[in-house]
């Protein structure tokens, strides 16, 4: 069985979303949530939501470079996919330090997807997300392809 997966069947440029007016972690992931809905990756929002918050009481998805990660493993997930948004402010996120989010990566991981072709891809682009350029970058670029362009170059894509 192949298990190789590209960055490209879980990140999709119509799934991403530049200067979103959220002013809540809750606002953005719905937000988010709606791209991946809109995608068909998603069948059942609120099942969808469910499961994110979940995992959200577990810890913080929350970093200090202004990133957050929230995820959801769900049986409402049709296809494994990732939605990107970048705030036009930051919002108040819980982190260790404290430090507020301005760009939120929702990954949604389809119940059967947990395989170590997902889960690879999934870990690239949070590594990739380390690194202080890469962030700074996604966080001023000016156009949704750039956002794109930016996260497939630096996840192994």
């Amino acid at each position: 069985m192949n298990t190789t997966v590209a960055i490209d069947d879980v990140l999709q440029e119509d799934c991403i979303i530049l200067d979103a007016d959220c002013q809540s972690k809750e606002q953005i992931i719905s937000a988010l949530t709606d791209l991946l809905c809109r995608s068909g990756a998603i069948t059942n929002k609120e099942v969808f939501l469910k499961d994110v918050y979940l995992r959200e009481e577990q810890g913080s998805t929350g970093f200090e470079n202004h990133i957050a990660i929230p995820h959801g493993k769900s049986v409402a997930v049709a296809k494994t996919r990732i939605a990107v948004g970048r705030l036009r402010q930051n919002i108040t996120w819980e982190t260790i330090y404290g430090t507020q989010v301005r760009l939120v990566i929702l990954f949604a991981v389809k119940e059967t997807d947990k395989n170590a072709g997902h889960i690879k891809i999934l870990a690239k682009i949070s590594i990739s997300l380390g690194d202080e350029e890469v962030v700074e970058k996604l966080l001023n670029v000016k156009r949704r392809e750039e956002m794109f362009a930016l996260l497939l170059a630096h996840s192994g894509a």
